[in-house]
């Protein structure tokens, strides 16, 4: 499959293949790699910077999603 780059005011345009299934208004970073390629990386939010003031544990228990205290695996725990 090849796509044609289209100018669009002074910005240039690269269609996206419905095939690819990419919701209308998602976030890319763009990228050159060293051989030229470009590559579009999925913007992430972090739920933890947006609201540094969220409580998990206090949600899980309004949740009753119980809780033994132990770490799982790479959790870092801050006392």
């Amino acid at each position: 499959m090849t796509v044609k780059i289209i100018k669009h005011g002074t910005s240039l345009l690269m269609p996206v293949p419905s095939d690819f299934r990419i919701q209308e208004n998602a976030e890319y970073e763009p990228r050159i790699e060293s051989n030229g390629a470009l590559t579009f990386v999925p913007v992430r939010t972090n739920i933890y910077e947006e609201n540094k003031n969220y409580d998990f544990r206090s949600a899980m228990k309004k949740m009753g999603i119980p809780d033994n205290g132990y770490p799982v695996e790479k959790e870092q725990i801050l006392f």
